[in-house]
């Protein structure tokens, strides 16, 4: 990285805009760059040219290339460096982009496409809720405030349903199924906290009919979080159970991003 007229400079330029760089590099990279005009200059080129070929994949014979592809061929790289070069220079001596291209406008270029991508998987989340289904396990103590909240629950009152099912005592049979339900509305409410909570305590006490449904939406909750990491692991583990939301784990997990990535 001292040598910022050439090589590692250029190569960690390239992956840090193709999100392949380690974090440990990229963060030093990026605490290199904003106090060097030389690789500044490279990578805002770079990204350009990067954001340019995902609105415009390039296309070959039988096959369209975007990005992460591009980048990959020494050939391309070569080429899309030296008109990014070329480009970059002309360009940032318009009149109308000069105060757009120092650091400040680089930084906030990059916390709006992390804002955007964050969108993006906070949108996945599965805010649907779940079908009430009856235990067979009923018991006359927490039958009055369990039934109570249930109604409100099917007639879509999330609030109502969830100060009825607060009432359902711990050691009444209908306890597990209140405090899902329970859950899965607060999620509703957007009461996250609360919600992440009151799913985790059901996931966690291990096999029951709850504990799946509590998987999938804790992993909604992450989605709304934009934590595609903990949205994954969550959803994997639905699909490990093989029970009812294994489809619908599935569908999601093939539609977060293959990676975190840095930019978009």
């Amino acid at each position: 990285m001292s040598h910022c007229t050439g090589a590692p400079a250029e190569q960690l330029a390239e992956q840090y805009v193709a999100g392949t760089l380690p974090d440990p590099e990229a963060q030093a990279f990026e605490e290199h760059y904003f106090d060097c005009p030389v690789c500044l200059a490279r990578l805002q080129a770079l990204q350009a040219v990067a954001n340019q070929i995902r609105r415009n994949p390039v296309k070959i014979p039988g096959r369209v290339l975007g990005w992460p592809e591009v980048v990959g061929s020494i050939a391309a790289i070569a080429a899309l460096f030296l008109i990014a070069v070329i480009g970059y220079q002309t360009f940032a001596h318009r009149p109308d982009v000069a105060t757009n291209s120092g650091p400040d406008s680089f930084r906030a270029q990059k916390a709006e496409s992390q804002s955007s991508s964050s969108s993006a998987v906070s949108q996945l989340a599965d805010l649907t809720l779940p079908p009430f289904e009856a235990s067979s396990l009923r018991d006359e103590e927490g039958n009055k405030n369990y039934s109570a909240g249930m109604t409100a629950y099917e007639n879509g009152d999330c609030a109502a349903a969830v100060d009825r099912l607060a009432l359902v005592p711990a050691r009444s049979a209908d306890a597990p199924s209140a405090e899902f339900y329970a859950g899965v509305c607060q999620l509703k409410l957007n009461r996250l906290d609360a919600a992440s909570t009151t799913l985790g305590r059901v996931a966690s006490k291990g096999d029951s009919p709850q504990q799946e449904a509590a998987l999938y939406y804790l992993a909604q909750i992450a989605l709304l979080r934009a934590d595609s990491g903990a949205a994954r692991r969550d959803l994997q583990t639905v699909v490990a159970l093989h029970g009812e939301f294994e489809q619908r784990a599935q569908s999601e997990l093939g539609k977060l991003p293959a990676a975190s990535l840095r930019n978009h």
